[in-house]
């Protein structure tokens, strides 16, 4: 239905089913896979939208420059009208709406699973707060939205402006009822693992 640029070298996919019905309903950290021309090309993609939304999926892609064909085929080949065969949506990547406080740390495009997260914990009153990293403003999408939506709940860090996020001070110590969401790079996530190695396993979640 609509292609948007949001970020460099990152789209935004809205994708509707052609005879307007109703599209599978999904939970916060769900994913869809999408045939990247062939079926034995198939990509699974966070959804990045909102889940009380019926009209629609949502998905935000960024285009590896290793690209084995999937993100590389959609920033080329996809446009609005296109016809797109999609599986899903499934969930294996879940909000716990029973945490105390939670708090999610996204990189780059990890966003995607995390911003839909972000957006429920608000809906449903949660006690949350949102770190986002990026490398520039230029490559993380979405930016206004989640202002628009999280106001001071959400912290930008922007490495070229000076504001690399401290992993290990974010996470802290462990806290009965608090839990911690992370998507993002090897890096960053192998630095949420160091800080939490002896936390109990259902505090933590990539």
């Amino acid at each position: 239905e609509r292609v948007t640029r949001i970020a460099d070298g990152v789209v935004r996919l809205r994708l509707a089913a052609p005879d307007g019905r109703p599209l599978p309903r999904w939970t916060a950290g769900a994913h869809i896979d999408v045939e990247c021309g062939t079926p034995e090309r198939s990509r699974q993609y966070s959804l990045c939208g909102d889940p009380a939304d019926a009209d629609a999926l949502e998905i935000a892609v960024l285009r590896d420059p290793d690209s084995r064909g999937g993100s590389a085929w959609i920033h080329e080949q996809v446009r609005e009208g296109a016809r797109l065969v999609i599986r899903g949506p499934r969930n294996h990547f879940h909000l716990d709406e029973s945490a105390a406080r939670v708090l999610f740390i996204a990189g780059g495009i990890g966003i995607t699973p995390i911003a839909a997260m972000a957006r429920r914990a608000r809906d449903l009153g949660m006690d949350y707060r949102l770190h986002y990293c990026g490398r520039r403003r230029s490559t993380m999408g979405m930016l206004e939205e989640l202002q628009a939506l999280h106001g001071e709940r959400l912290r930008l860090h922007v490495g070229d402006e000076g504001s690399r996020a401290d992993v290990a001070t974010l996470v802290g110590r462990h806290e009965p009822g608090r839990q911690v969401y992370a998507c993002g790079p090897v890096r960053m996530l192998d630095a949420v693992r160091a800080a939490t190695g002896d936390w109990p396993e259902d505090a933590v979640r990539f």
